[in-house]
């Protein structure tokens, strides 16, 4: 056991901001987790700040989600990865700034998350690997630019830059534009549907870029086959004409033959107008090259820089060039709808891992041997309440409570003041003893010293296991438990009602678990909480999990001097790991005291008794109490 004391011990800080943040927190364990209404933290004990830091992070992380995570709509949510990445990373914000507001702390707590996670590669460096999946960038650009812009999580801020150029050079400027502009609303978010909201209408303006991106392309598709057909039409043209012209050039004398073929080149000039006019436009710049051809060698050499030597009539270089642009376009245009679809159409493995679920795996990852099996925090469980019996038990103790009370109160008064001595100075002289004058002796001014008030927490862990319910009358037909709860509210009024003490009453196990029932936390009247003092019993005796309850509770506490009183009837659960708890205690300056109901706690204790006369378990409780007060 590497660490001895409570004071700084990781279940009780973690415990300690449970109970601000308003949570219920366990440690114990290796895995991280919360299931909605309690957060488990893994039993570490080793000094590492940087883990702490990681596992604080985790929990106000987890709180945040507990208090202000409406969970059935965020289940529903869950309906395509996407979806769900994209809701989960808006409502991580969200709650993490409600955080913020409500504890300012909060905001440092999960930087030191952020910065870690920054400084061991924690985070995927965005831009280095060339087939990131669009979702992917989605996703990261998401996580890092809301994290920086609206948490304030500077340490991400280079990692927003690469992840909003990564975004520009996959998408559409106007996904970009539409996008950026979504995102001014989610620093106003208050609940969870409003980021499911949000997540629908990023994913409905990517469908409909997408589906003007399809527009375009079919737009570009046909005006490229209108331009290929233009062009295949006014070059069967240009050769029919350049094949006449020769013809016309070579001949001497017409022949029936050449009118022939004269009769069928004027029949191709008569085609529809649109057909004409292409053929027009195109046989001008052929016409142009024919005349370059008829100047000789020298301007064919000039406009070899420019046309390939084996160029047809009626392709020129400008021709080539714009429809190699138009490929370009084609595959720009093809790129962006395909990553448009990949985004709508993304699997479990194309979105990027939660990065809250990369903490959760970083804080079950240690060693086995970095893990202290002797610390389980338990959860404080809310009891069940009855009125009428928590009345009629008030009402049954209430005349005895109220006679030890006064007699409990005048032992701490009379305890509080010491005989007089007498000085040699002092405002107030002593009548009795003014002969010593005579003698010399100048001590004839009294003098009282008064002790502080007790200051003292106590805490009072009753053990309600199974075997507590033994009748232990057979002419009342009384059981154990009952007899306990009575004692332990008649004691909780008696000390209440003392100036300097906190009294504090918790039954343990709940149900079949390790978790405790708190009936009357520091601080608390007992007439208030009278409904949740029911004499139930069930389970065994996990004894080690209510001393760190016990411990963490009065750890907490303003008083001074600090007592815990166990109260059971039989051997706890594991003895190890109870006995290791009550030395971490000691060594915490935790006064442990066993009362033990027939059974013998002094191989537990130091302070012990064990009661076997049953009936005066009550006298006995506050004879104890009596002793403490009066030390």
């Amino acid at each position: 056991m590497k660490n001895q004391s409570l004071n700084n011990a990781f279940p009780i800080v973690a415990a300690a901001l449970g109970n601000k943040f308003g949570v219920k927190v366990k440690v114990g364990g290796s895995d991280a987790y919360t299931d909605g209404n309690t957060i488990n933290l893994p039993a570490y004990n080793l000094e590492d700040p940087s883990y702490k830091d990681v596992a604080w992070g985790y929990l106000a992380h987890e709180a945040a989600h507990v208090r202000f995570t409406e969970f059935a709509d965020f289940r529903k949510a869950a309906t395509s990865p996407i979806r769900r990445s994209i809701v989960n990373i808006m409502e991580d914000i969200r709650i993490e700034k409600l955080m913020q507001n409500t504890y300012p702390g909060t905001k440092r707590t999960t930087e030191k998350v952020v910065e870690y996670l920054v400084q061991t590669g924690g985070f995927q460096i965005i831009g280095q690997n060339e087939q990131i999946h669009p979702a992917d960038i989605l996703s990261q650009f998401l996580l890092f630019r809301l994290r920086n812009d609206v948490l304030g999580q500077t340490a991400l801020a280079s990692y927003a830059d690469t992840a909003e150029s990564l975004l520009e050079d996959t998408f559409p400027v106007g996904a970009v534009t539409r996008l950026v502009a979504l995102l001014s609303e989610a620093p106003e978010f208050q609940v969870t549907r409003d980021c499911v909201r949000l997540a629908d209408r990023i994913l409905r303006m990517i469908e409909e870029e997408q589906e003007i991106e399809q527009e375009k392309a079919r737009q570009q598709q046909q005006s490229n086959q209108s331009q290929l057909q233009g062009s295949d039409d006014s070059s069967s043209q240009s050769q029919s004409g350049q094949s006449n012209n020769d013809q016309d050039d070579d001949l001497t004398n017409p022949s029936s033959g050449n009118s022939s073929q004269d009769n069928q080149s004027q029949g191709d000039d008569s085609q529809p107008d649109q057909d004409t006019d292409d053929s027009q436009s195109a046989q001008k710049p052929d016409d142009s090259e024919q005349a370059d051809q008829s100047q000789g060698p020298s301007s064919q050499q000039n406009d070899a820089d420019s046309d390939a030597q084996d160029q047809q009539p009626g392709q020129g270089h400008a021709d080539s060039t714009g429809s190699g642009a138009d490929d370009s376009q084609d595959q720009d245009s093809e790129h962006t709808l395909q990553a448009l679809a990949s985004v709508l159409s993304a699997s479990e493995d194309d979105v990027p891992q939660d990065i809250f679920e990369a903490v959760q795996e970083l804080l079950g990852s240690q060693s086995r041997n970095s893990y202290d099996a002797d610390i389980y925090m338990p959860v404080a469980m809310d009891p069940n309440r009855n009125s009428s019996v928590g009345n009629d038990l008030m009402n049954k103790v209430l005349s005895d409570s109220g006679k030890i009370r006064a007699s409990l109160q005048g032992l701490v008064q009379s305890s509080r003041c010491d005989r007089s001595v007498n000085k040699r100075s002092g405002n107030r002289i002593d009548g009795r003893k003014l002969s010593r004058l005579i003698q010399g002796d100048a001590r004839v001014f009294e003098r009282r010293s008064h002790k502080q008030a007790p200051n003292t927490a106590i805490h009072l862990l009753v053990d309600c296991s199974g075997s507590m319910n033994a009748i232990y009358s057979t002419d009342s037909n009384r059981r154990l438990i009952q007899l306990a709860i009575e004692s332990a509210m008649a004691l909780a009024l008696a000390l209440e009602g003392i100036s300097g003490v906190n009294p504090a009453v918790t039954r343990f196990p709940f149900g079949d678990s390790d978790d405790v029932v708190p009936l009357l936390k520091h601080g608390q009247k007992v007439r208030p909480n009278a409904s949740a003092f029911s004499a139930v019993t069930n389970g065994s005796t996990p004894l080690h999990s209510a001393l760190w309850y016990a411990a963490s509770s009065v750890i907490a506490t303003r008083e001074k001097r600090k007592v815990i009183m166990v109260l059971t009837d039989g051997q706890p659960d594991d003895e190890c790991a109870a006995k290791a708890v009550i030395k971490r205690c000691e060594s915490s300056g935790i006064e442990l005291v066993g009362v033990g109901i027939c059974f013998d706690t002094s191989h537990l204790f130091d302070q012990s008794i064990c009661i076997n006369n049953v009936s005066e378990l009550r006298s006995e409780l506050f004879r104890i109490s009596r002793n403490l007060l009066a030390a």
